[in-house]
């Protein structure tokens, strides 16, 4: 039966929705291996559900169980669904939009607010080259590390030696310099990374702290993040949402999330550590 357009409207609600996305946790699985693909919501309003929310239908993957997460936010509400699911065969794991039908209360017309789809790859045998950026970039970063260590543990030694076999010279008149200031806090060290370069590196860098801080452990992924923080501190669980969207978001989201994000790390930072 076709339904009048005024009556549909009619029987929607009012909602400002001014992020809807889908994001899952591995681009690259095995078949029968599980993932996480979370829906997140983020709406002006206070409410304590979201009844209205649709999920994707899966092709290619079997839904083994959801979770819902509501978190109450300054700006009005974030809502979280994050689905289980495995895909049986190699080849492709889709998911159509997420959407949510409401009056925009802007215009007071009825519409459709849609995420993107979202396919994962379904492959056999392991697939390194086609991992998450996230998880090639940490990996990267610990390759990198370890060579950058053993070159100053060598440097530190040749050093030595050379000291060890000159004679020892009479002790200097002159001050000595002052020791060089201690490390910064990770987290504000990252921040500021970010903020003066802006890109997919440093906010990744930016994103692992993050997850550290959350509790998760080494390597984890958003929804590890989110499993490990709980309820223990909304306001970080916003900011990684907004982290989040600023790097797997679609692509016109991106920026005014990275306003967003640098905007709540600055007041974060301001009430955790501030400044001695």
């Amino acid at each position: 039966m076709l339904t009048p357009r005024a009556t549909f409207s009619q029987a929607l609600p009012h909602l400002h929705i001014t992020a809807l996305g889908l994001h899952a946790d591995q681009r690259v699985v095995r078949p029968g291996q599980s993932f996480h693909v979370t829906v997140h919501v983020h709406v002006r309003e206070k409410r304590d559900r979201l009844d209205e929310l649709v999920l994707p239908a899966l092709t290619n993957a079997v839904d083994l169980g959801d979770e819902r997460k509501r978190v109450p936010a300054a700006d009005g509400t974030d809502f979280y669904e994050t689905l289980t699911v495995e895909a049986p065969t190699v080849g492709t794991a889709s998911f159509t939009p997420a959407y949510v039908d409401a009056i925009d209360p802007a215009t007071g017309r009825g519409m459709r607010y849609s995420s993107q789809p979202l396919t994962v790859r379904v492959v056999s045998g392991p697939a390194v080259a086609d991992a998450a950026p996230a998880a090639l970039t940490s990996l990267l970063r610990r390759v990198v590390l370890t060579v950058v260590a053993g070159i100053v543990l060598l440097a530190v030694a040749s050093i030595a030696l050379v000291r060890l076999r000159r004679p020892r010279p009479r002790p200097a008149t002159v001050d000595s310099a002052p020791p060089p200031p201690p490390p910064r806090d990770a987290l504000r060290a990252a921040f500021t990374a970010y903020r003066a370069r802006g890109d997919d590196g440093s906010l990744d860098a930016l994103r692992a702290v993050l997850f550290t801080r959350a509790g998760a452990a080494p390597g984890a992924t958003f929804a590890d993040a989110l499993g490990a923080l709980g309820s223990a501190d909304p306001q970080l669980t916003r900011v990684l949402a907004v982290a989040e969207r600023a790097r797997f978001g679609p692509v016109h989201e991106r920026p005014p999330a990275a306003r967003d994000l640098l905007a709540l790390l600055v007041a974060y930072l301001a009430e955790r550590e501030p400044v001695a």
